[in-house]
């Protein structure tokens, strides 16, 4: 499925609770690729901002997780949400479940990795936030299940026509 674009808009807890915006490191600070062994959170910047509803019918705002390395036969989940950058503090009721990511193991014994994308069409989730004219966005990536050995190679938004 790579290239794929998912959309989802629906809220969900976030598992551990409040978090400080000022505390999330940019997505230029954080050094990439980076192990998914836990949490990753970064301030993702935004290409374009303010857009007009024809720029927004013409042009999808897609949030894009490159470089997703894993072990082929192994089941991998993981989630993906959104903040808006203004809200001083991250909490399940103000966080925007964007997508998720799943590896179904393929059985193959020839014991290669996958590198993979995985694309999050983001410009209604960003309408729901308020986020419209923001620089940037809080991306947070949690791991549900086989990330120990998952590496991500960046994160980063990008448009599609």
């Amino acid at each position: 499925m790579k290239g794929a674009v998912f959309s989802s808009r629906s809220k969900l807890k976030l598992e551990h609770g409040v978090t400080n915006s000022a505390e999330i490191p940019s997505a230029s600070s954080v050094v990439f690729p980076r192990k998914l062994d836990s949490r990753v959170r970064v301030d993702v910047p935004r290409p374009k901002k303010s857009r007009s509803r024809k720029d927004k019918e013409d042009e999808e705002e897609i949030l894009v997780i490159k470089g997703i390395e894993l072990d082929r036969n192994k089941f991998v989940k993981f989630d993906v949400f959104i903040n808006d950058e203004d809200d001083p503090v991250s909490r399940p009721d103000n966080t925007e479940f964007a997508g998720s990511f799943v590896n179904v193991p393929q059985k193959l014994s020839d014991g290669k990795r996958k590198n993979t994308v995985l694309r999050i069409a983001i410009t209604e989730l960003l309408e729901d936030l308020d986020a419209d004219d923001d620089d940037s966005v809080i991306v947070t990536l949690v791991p549900r299940a086989g990330t120990d050995d998952v590496t991500i190679g960046g994160i980063e938004i990008q448009f599609a026509s």
